[in-house]
């Protein structure tokens, strides 16, 4: 949203540089074209619904308790990039999520890799060898 907003003060300054002045405030559609990254942008921002707290994961599906994973998997390709963090809890809820959607914000992902390692470290969290190489939890 916060993306959206500047754009819109971006567009609103062009404008009014273009006319050296407010004239273009009278052209209604003009309007909606500074108006419409901010909606636009709160959209986009929601695609994958993706939020974490302490001890917690979530996506819109539901949420994994990251500090009770019985079960941390990556799946995907050996070599590549591309993989798919695959969690289960004690409740029994399972959650597969995009690897980059997690890690793209490193604040995020923070959290929730500090619940993957105290799971397997501490926990009885089994994992995969992908997961060990991958998420460096050796």
């Amino acid at each position: 949203m916060l993306g959206g907003l500047i754009i819109s003060v971006l567009g609103f300054g062009l404008l009014c540089l273009k006319d050296w002045g407010f004239e273009w405030m009278g052209t209604w559609w003009l309007w909606v074209l500074v108006l419409i990254p901010i909606p636009l942008w709160a959209l986009i921002g929601r695609r994958h619904g993706i939020s974490a707290g302490a001890d917690w994961f979530a996506m819109k599906k539901g949420y994994v308790d990251t500090y009770e994973l019985t079960e941390v998997k990556v799946e995907g390709a050996s070599g590549g990039l591309a993989w798919t963090l695959e969690l289960a809890d004690k409740k029994g809820t399972e959650m597969s999520v995009d690897a980059a959607d997690a890690q793209a914000n490193s604040k995020l992902w923070d959290l929730v890799y500090n619940g993957i390692l105290h799971s397997v470290q501490q926990g009885s969290a089994k994992t995969n060898p992908k997961a060990l190489d991958k998420l460096r939890l050796r």
